[in-house]
């Protein structure tokens, strides 16, 4: 990337039909949408998109679908997980060659390998890529960074630019920080976001529920360095945050996304009758929720 991203960019859900098939109109509008409020860039195919579950060609055509976005608005980084080095390096370099301003690397899914098992593959795929490529520690789903290996990585990799970190912590932000190592500095766990702002540590977030409750996450940088309001803007994120986390990923995103006329959404696996109802409790909770929030922008619209 040329500039560093900062602020937050918009870690997109893959809207799809009941057959399966991508709804591009809507990707579009989702898209269109968060970029309006605010959001800095926009990041498909990456844990929120639910890239396992998704064809190369049906990713690659997301990407198609996205090489519009205007750069001056909004940078497009993204993700490239696999299960091979041979795919996420297949999937890289035609995201970039389309336009993509960064890829989202991943340790490949879904056997687990110790930190120091991963470093090979970084290298050889930073170096087949030949592009901006951020590591994504997703250690929730895959296999962990740790510190040593990501600043190991950083700093001596030509293509290895930063990192969004999703491991829920600081300590590899830190180390980064504390190493002088020059690397874009992504908090990708939402719940460490104001205390990374706090410390000094991030230079921006990738988010998934910046897709779909973007006005919140944007207070939360708009209100930094004003303690009163950042602190009451933080605390209305994170209650959104517990919502998310009494649900398998990403149920609550697809909820959210349905209510504000979005999209209609598909779920991988059923719900049964009674996560029906706690859909239902749920939607009931994030109508006085959002009515309780942050004042949307001039140019807010419903989608």
């Amino acid at each position: 990337m040329s500039e560093k991203l900062a602020g937050f960019a918009a870690a997109l859900h893959t809207p799809r039909r009941e057959d399966g098939s991508i709804d591009f109109a809507a990707l579009a509008r989702n898209t269109d949408w968060v970029i309006s409020q605010g959001a800095s860039g926009i990041v498909p195919c990456g844990g929120t998109g639910e890239y396992s579950d998704l064809t190369l060609a049906q990713r690659k055509e997301i990407v198609e679908h996205l090489a519009w976005v205007p750069k001056a608005k909004a940078k497009l980084v993204v993700g490239v997980g696999s299960g091979s080095l041979r795919d996420s390096v297949d999937l890289a370099r035609h995201a970039l060659d389309r336009g993509a301003d960064a890829v989202l690397l991943p340790p490949p899914h879904f056997y687990r390998y110790e930190a120091r098992d991963l470093l090979p593959f970084f290298r050889s795929a930073a170096r087949a890529i030949g592009g901006p490529t951020m590591l994504y520690n997703l250690a929730g789903f895959v296999s962990p960074l740790d510190a040593e290996v990501v600043a190991e990585l950083i700093g001596s990799e030509t293509h290895l630019i930063g990192i969004k970190d999703s491991s829920g912590g600081l300590e590899i932000l830190r180390r980064l920080s504390q190493a002088g190592i020059a690397s874009v500095r992504v908090q990708g766990h939402d719940a460490w976001l104001a205390e990374s702002l706090r410390q000094g540590l991030a230079d921006a977030a990738i988010s998934g529920p910046a897709s779909v409750v973007p006005e919140a996450i944007r207070a939360v940088f708009e209100t930094f360095g004003n303690e009163d309001a950042f602190s009451a803007a933080a605390t209305h994120f994170e209650q959104f945050l517990q919502q998310l986390m009494r649900f398998p990923y990403p149920w609550v995103i697809k909820w959210a996304a349905q209510y504000r006329g979005l999209d209609p959404v598909t779920f991988a696996v059923p719900l049964s009758a009674e996560r029906d109802q706690d859909r239902q409790a749920f939607i009931s909770w994030f109508e006085t929720w959002l009515e309780n929030g942050p004042t949307p922008s001039p140019d807010f619209r419903r989608p």
